[in-house]
């Protein structure tokens, strides 16, 4: 995470094509860590049966970053890796979201404040934008135009999918206009 760049660039110089079980392997534990920091910030605690159906009802977070980065994945004609590779290697980069998702887990069991929870979420933000910079530049084969145009698609993609979430799931847009017209 420190030296995104070079440590991309020695992966990619790796003949690993990799394989889809080991792509798709992050993405699963991706999915079980948020089954478990799900249950334990809904209940404080955790039991078999909470912890998979939080994974069953967030895996769709996972399912929607596959998307989402298999459109920048395919986007890319010079791509060093193999498809499976660049997915595996795409994954790397969400470490400062798990991060985050741990530390706000955490936080919000000892401190509940969603204020200081969702501000600090620019951290794990620009840390993500530095490292899939790297990715497109080093795996994608992008010069940094266009790794910066479709990194900002990317994300954006990916803001647009979690607003389109908390519209659906708790209807902001209506209390907000509640607001405004009060």
């Amino acid at each position: 995470m420190l030296r995104p760049g070079i440590e991309y660039a020695r992966i990619v110089s790796e003949s690993d094509d990799g394989t889809w079980l080991r792509a798709l392997k992050i993405p699963a534990l991706l999915a079980v860590m948020l089954g478990l920091l799900n249950a334990t910030a809904a209940a404080g605690h955790v039991s078999a049966s909470l912890v998979a159906s939080e994974i069953v009802a967030w895996s769709f977070i996972p399912i929607l970053q596959l998307l989402t980065g298999a459109g920048l994945i395919a986007s890319a004609r010079a791509r060093r890796v193999m498809f499976p590779r660049a997915v595996e290697l795409l994954f790397a980069a969400h470490l400062p979201w798990s991060l985050w998702l741990v530390a706000a887990t955490v936080f919000q069991t000892v401190n509940p404040d969603p204020g200081i929870v969702i501000g600090s979420g620019v951290v794990p933000l620009a840390a993500t934008v530095v490292l899939l910079l790297a990715f497109g530049r080093e795996v994608l084969g992008l010069n940094s135009r266009e790794a910066r145009v479709r990194v900002f698609a990317h994300q954006a993609a990916t803001v647009l999918l979690i607003v389109a979430y908390i519209e659906l799931a708790t209807r902001l847009s209506v209390r907000i206009i509640g607001a405004v017209t009060a």
